[in-house]
């Protein structure tokens, strides 16, 4: 027995280092549940939100005549001594002026914002996408380390059989010290499967607390891998092709706001005037003014404002091409790789798990009976173990890639 001293210390020593994970307790953590936490209070969605308000309260102004002048003076005071009284020609006015932008530059202007704010909205939306992307992988990623980890502590009885059985049959003489040894080092290799599968468990924590806070993931998840919805939506609905849709929008309102620039803008003015001097019976006088800009030399400005506005307007066309073309892309490479999943994971629940299981059965059997070697009973062992972890990643893996397919075709469910 001398011989298995120094691989159970190996084996003590492994579990006395396992990763410290905090207790589970509460109720159940659905994916449902921390994909609204994780909507509840993302930063990136409420910054969004908050620029889409503020663009609205611009287009609100923007909408408005330009704040009304107020007008103050002294006039026609003379020169050679301040007075006020003395001079039948100084006279105190006091009038309003109020000036009218170019052609429909207010309405423009205004619906130039109000498009912004539909793309800030849809960018908003994306940010939401993206956190319910985001937590149910990191849920997904989660799950999967905790599968694992149960079909490596279900499997380690097994492995503490096979263990046994070569004790006994080393004794009996029908094993060889070589065949106890690897009876101790695939059970001490499972020990450091366990050991490698916590820290990634812990890791994977990390990243669902970031988005579902550090009291929920104290909660257990459920039992069973969680279904999605079927992905039907379409590439158009995504909100990141509204966005730039929007942009587009506003690029439109930016050229016929630049066209405004050959249009006069009208400034009047009204005044209302009383002499200094009132002995001389002199009467209060009104004045009105109407001043226009003429645009006559539009070559460096006007037209290069406009140039400039509809050059604007292409790039955003280009850049609603530009996205239209990679989410297409990302489209067609993940649905080939949900499908192709979907397939793998049917093959391995209807074929592969049960002849693992089978093969691992009948290979034991025979071990008993001394009509199969040792290292036909170890390699069906760890086949059955691989097929059953690598279900568990299948399973996971079609699911992350659906998770990724509903975020492309902008779905929320």
């Amino acid at each position: 027995m001398g011989i298995r001293l120094p691989m159970v210390l190996a084996v003590m020593l492994g579990t006395a280092f396992l990763l410290p994970l905090p207790a589970l307790s509460g109720p159940i953590l659905s994916l449902s549940e921390a994909e609204r936490l994780a909507r509840s209070d993302d930063p990136a969605t409420l910054r969004y939100q908050e620029l889409a308000e503020a663009r609205r309260e611009a287009a609100i102004s923007a909408r408005q005549l330009p704040d009304p002048a107020l007008i103050m003076e002294v006039m026609d005071v003379a020169r050679d001594g301040f007075s006020l009284e003395d001079d039948t020609m100084t006279q105190l006015r006091l009038g309003v002026r109020q000036t009218f932008p170019r052609g429909d530059s207010r309405r423009l202007a205004s619906e130039r914002e109000s498009a912004m704010a539909q793309a800030e909205a849809a960018r908003s939306s994306n940010a939401e996408l993206v956190a319910v992307r985001a937590v149910r992988r990191a849920y997904l990623m989660l799950f999967e380390q905790r599968a694992i980890l149960d079909v490596l502590e279900k499997s380690q009885p097994l492995f503490e059989d096979l263990r046994e059985i070569t004790e006994r049959e080393f004794a009996s003489g029908f094993a060889d010290q070589q065949d106890l040894l690897r009876a101790e080092l695939e059970l001490s290799r499972l020990h450091d499967r366990v050991l490698s599968v916590q820290a990634q468990e812990a890791a994977a924590l990390a990243q669902l607390a970031r988005w579902v806070g550090q009291e929920a993931i104290l909660r257990p998840l459920p039992l069973e891998l969680p279904e999605l919805a079927e992905p039907t939506g379409t590439l158009l609905a995504h909100p990141l092709l509204s966005a730039e849709q929007a942009v587009i929008n506003a690029g439109n309102h930016g050229v016929e706001l630049a066209r405004q620039g050959y249009k006069p803008q009208w400034t009047v003015e009204l005044t209302y005037g009383t002499p200094t001097e009132r002995g001389m019976g002199m009467p209060d006088r009104m004045s009105a003014m109407v001043m226009v800009d003429l645009p006559l030399f539009t070559r460096q400005r006007q037209d290069r404002d406009l140039s400039a506005s509809v050059h604007r307007r292409e790039a955003a066309q280009y850049a609603w091409d530009e996205q239209a073309r990679e989410l297409q892309r990302q489209l067609g490479e993940t649905q080939a790789r949900w499908q192709q999943l979907n397939e793998r994971e049917r093959r391995y629940a209807e074929h592969l798990l049960p002849q693992a299981r089978e093969n691992a059965e009948a290979a034991e059997h025979g071990y008993r009976n001394r009509t199969t070697d040792f290292n036909s009973l170890v390699r069906a062992r760890l086949t059955e173990l691989e097929t059953r972890i690598e279900a568990v990643r299948i399973g996971t893996q079609r699911r992350l890639e659906q998770v990724d397919l509903l975020y492309v075709l902008g779905e929320n469910a």
